[in-house]
């Protein structure tokens, strides 16, 4: 995680330097999410993050693409996409 958002800042601030002042990072509250490293690195960052709380899917629109895949529209050999 912590490499990710390292480089993702990168890429953001090559794409557009004033991106902290009009994004959020939306973080689903797994605990390398959550963990003390992770916070600080994105306080050093400057980056402005909410932890969503859980099972609330309906505030991270990621899960709508999320929903494609488990409905068949991008999946039409209907794999599995969920844990058993």
């Amino acid at each position: 995680m912590i490499s990710f958002l390292s480089r993702l800042t990168v890429v953001l601030t090559k794409e557009d330097p004033e991106w902290r002042s009009n994004s959020v990072i939306l973080l689903d509250g797994a605990s390398y999410h959550k963990s003390t490293d992770v916070k600080l690195l994105l306080k050093k960052l400057g980056v402005t993050y909410i932890v969503s709380g859980p099972y609330s899917y309906d505030a991270a629109p990621i899960e709508l693409l999320f929903s494609y895949f488990k409905r068949g529209y991008l999946n039409p050999s209907n794999e599995p996409t969920g844990k058993k």
